[in-house]
């Protein structure tokens, strides 16, 4: 679809330049509406996916300067014969601007139906109080390479709590075995 609308921008443009204006008109009003044509187009397309990468008044700026070069291209072509052929290509350009103006950099439209699911944390004051003095010895046996504390954390409370389940189901145990 893009290299049809290319094809079709550009034809626009050899139309308008060579059938419809005479002059200057017609290599600027050529140049420049193939071009946005184009443009046009890329931006639509690119806007479903991404949105700016950068803030709108320097998009604006940017392409300001994009068409500074456009305006000198169509006067060198007013003035280089060779430049009217070199026009047709023209709408070419349009996809670097439009990869500068949503380039890699920009952030990718997020889907709103996506749930993220928050889990309440279970551990008490007590737990981050032993976590905390556990973090202070030197001998730590959750700690692995590229994982974070958070990750430590949720191994060391695992491991914690099933510690004291063993420790209650004992004690409950020897307090049965007792009482017998």
């Amino acid at each position: 679809m893009k290299y049809a609308a290319f094809l079709v921008s550009s034809l626009i443009g050899y139309v308008i330049g060579h059938y419809l204006l005479d002059g200057a008109a017609a290599a600027y009003a050529s140049v420049l509406i193939s071009y946005h044509l184009y443009l046009a187009l890329l931006v639509i397309l690119t806007l479903k996916e991404k949105g700016f990468a950068m803030p709108i008044g320097m998009t604006m700026v940017m392409h300001t300067a994009f068409l500074a070069f456009l305006i000198g291209f169509a006067y060198a072509r007013e003035h280089i014969p060779f430049f009217g052929l070199l026009s047709l290509l023209v709408p070419a350009l349009a996809p670097f601007e439009a990869n500068w103006l949503f380039g890699e950099s920009a952030p990718k439209k997020v889907e709103a139906t996506e749930t993220h699911v928050v889990v309440a944390p279970t551990a008490t004051v007590d737990d981050h109080e032993a976590f905390r003095a556990h973090l202070k010895e030197s001998y730590r046996p959750f700690r692995k390479p590229g994982i974070s504390v958070d990750e430590e954390f949720n191994l060391w409370l695992a491991d914690r709590q099933k510690k004291h389940a063993a420790a209650a189901a004992a004690a409950s145990s020897t307090a049965s075995s007792s009482k017998a």
